[in-house]
């Protein structure tokens, strides 16, 4: 029953048994249970329909329908609808509705052993002479919300399917391959753009004629071919889809597209082309390539010069070994890995020489290699490898190529013959090499040997392998009035004088007289252990000196900071800060 209606005469009178059989057609396909009730005293009837003519007949009775209802309610109605049952199927409630001239509905879930079934509960008010009734109507209708729902399911899922297609294709053809009729779904304001036909009859004739409008002209022949109709029925059946990539003008530039072509194996009628901008993909894949290839041309010409290059994942430890001789000298590890630090401390201890494993065993370790390429931005290393039970001279570069780069670079060189050269000159040169390295006047190193000595603590400050120093820096006093009026003899005997009282104070550590009234002392060993007693000492005795007008030296002393030091002149230069601080007593 679809709209309201009225039944006439008393439904309790026999005599009415027309009437019912007439509501039995009516009903009978629609309705499963009618619930006759009566308004002034709410007792009812239940009707059924039983046979194949659907015949109305009583099934049961009741003094309280809306009290059975509740009971009813709690043993047959779903759980999850039960609340709003009762809250909705109200006495007032139903009145309110019925007396505005409507008819009340109600969907819900029954309890089945196999489920919860959906019916639909409708009620109408009857007319009669002298009582009122109304009538309330129960129907399966589960079947039908089930497809309703299952329609809506599929509707959201194609939509959801085109959603997801309008972000992967800019056009998509549909093409009914027996009579070429076809329809284009363009996703895209470029492809819309370009003015191609949007439907048509013969879709194998039309492409034919778009595409020699867009794409480029060394990739058409190809494209066309492809898209010829036995061409791409042939390879659809050969191998189920076919992809192509090509270039075509889009946004007003040539750009790189991938052709689909697929066939539902349920729907042999039709094809689908989607159409994808992969510009940006394959110019990033082209551009990854290139980096590539100009990678491996540069490790080639390193590695001309470097036994061996490591490659190394700072984060994972993983690492790849480029070899130009398959010999890779260096720490022992000579093919790709897992974790270079750990392979390399362990492989360390049977490859380096005995003296030069502590400082190596700890300049590579992960953490300390990392602080040092933070700081510089490269490291070198100097050591020894037995390779053949033989020591060769090695040196390791380090970097980092960018400070948040995932990877360092790790380079070594066999530098043994270079190294055994020098060694062997140093050799030849013997005294000669010590005269060049004193000086003259005093006796003492001269700055040519205070370079090379800096590079070297340069090299242990560099690879954490220095041990406590200090600098002292010491500034003749008066050397100059001495020379304008004793003259220049006089200036060396002063000089001379000044030197000696320098290192017969420190005694025991190497003197470098670096300019005409400037010394430098590098404090090791004893020297180091007592330094502020030694400066004490030796300040005072130029104090005696100053007031017998003697020669006196301004002296200034500064200590190795290896967390703040980079190098051998951070440390001068806090030790010549200190010594004018000490000159000016002497003004």
């Amino acid at each position: 029953m679809s709209t309201p209606g009225y039944i006439e005469d008393n439904v309790y009178n026999n005599d009415n048994a027309l009437t019912f059989e007439r509501l039995a057609v009516a009903l009978a396909d629609d309705y499963e249970t009618l619930y006759v009730i009566n308004c002034e005293d709410d007792s009812y009837v239940e009707y059924g329909f039983n046979g194949q003519n659907k015949e109305l007949e009583v099934r049961s009775a009741g003094a309280d329908f809306y009290a059975d209802t509740v009971t009813n309610c709690r043993r047959l109605v779903y759980p999850e609808d039960q609340e709003k049952f009762l809250d909705s199927f109200k006495k007032e409630k139903v009145f309110n509705v019925l007396n505005v001239g409507r008819s009340f509905l109600l969907g819900y879930r029954l309890v089945f052993p196999d489920g919860p079934k959906y019916y639909s509960l409708k009620v109408i008010r009857t007319k009669s002479t002298d009582k009122s009734y109304i009538v309330v109507g129960v129907q399966n209708v589960d079947e039908a919300v089930r497809l309703k729902t299952e329609t809506e399911k599929k509707a959201e899922y194609f939509s959801e399917i085109a959603s997801t297609l309008a972000t992967l294709f800019e056009v998509i053809y549909h093409i009914d391959v027996n009579t070429g009729k076809f329809a284009i779904y363009s996703f895209s304001e470029g492809f819309a753009r370009l003015g191609l036909i949007k439907e048509g009859d013969n879709f194998f004739e039309a492409v034919q004629k778009d595409m020699v409008k867009v794409i480029a002209p060394e990739d058409l022949p190809v494209v066309s071919k492809a898209l010829r109709r036995e061409e791409l029925l042939s390879a659809l059946a050969d191998k189920g889809s076919i992809i192509l990539n090509y270039s075509q003008m889009l946004e007003g530039r040539q750009q790189h597209v991938r052709l689909v072509v697929s066939q539902d194996k349920s729907d042999s009628e039709h094809i689908v082309i989607g159409v994808r901008n992969v510009d940006e993909q394959i110019r990033h894949e082209n551009s990854l390539k290139q980096e590539n290839e100009t990678f491996g041309e540069i490790v080639k010409a390193l590695a001309v010069r470097y036994e061996v290059i490591y490659h190394v994942n700072i984060d994972t430890g993983a690492y790849k070994v480029y070899c130009s001789n398959n010999k890779a000298y260096v720490l022992g590890t000579d093919s790709d890995g897992k974790d270079f630090f750990i392979e390399t401390q362990r492989n360390m201890l049977d490859h380096i020489h005995p003296d030069d494993y502590p400082m190596m065993a700890n300049a590579m370790r992960k953490e300390m290699l990392l602080d040092r390429l933070s700081e510089l931005g490269t490291t070198t290393l100097n050591y020894r490898l037995i390779v053949n039970g033989m020591a060769q001279y090695m040196t390791l570069f380090a970097i980092r190529p960018m400070q948040d780069s995932d990877y360092v670079i790790i380079a070594v060189e066999n530098v043994d013959a270079v190294k055994r050269r020098e060694l062997r000159y140093r050799e030849a040169l013997g005294s000669a090499m010590d005269m060049a390295n004193r000086d003259a006047l005093t006796g003492v190193k001269n700055k040519h040997a205070y370079v090379q000595v800096e590079i070297e603590y340069d090299e242990m400050i560099a690879g954490r392998t220095a041990e406590d120093f200090a600098v002292v820096v010491a500034d003749i006093n008066g050397l100059k009035r001495v020379n304008d009026t004793q003259g220049h003899n006089a200036g060396d005997d002063y000089i001379k004088a000044a030197c000696h009282l320098i290192c017969t104070t420190f005694k025991h550590s190497p003197v470098y007289r670096i300019g005409g009234d400037e010394f430098v002392i590098l404090l090791k060993g004893q020297d180091y252990d007592h330094r502020e007693v030694l400066t004490e000492q030796f300040i005072e005795v130029m104090k005696g000196n100053h007031g017998r007008g003697l020669v006196t030296v301004a002296i200034g002393l500064a200590d190795f900071d290896r967390d703040e030091d980079n190098r051998l002149q951070d440390v001068f230069e806090r030790a010549d800060s200190e010594m004018y601080l000490n000159k000016k007593q002497f003004r």
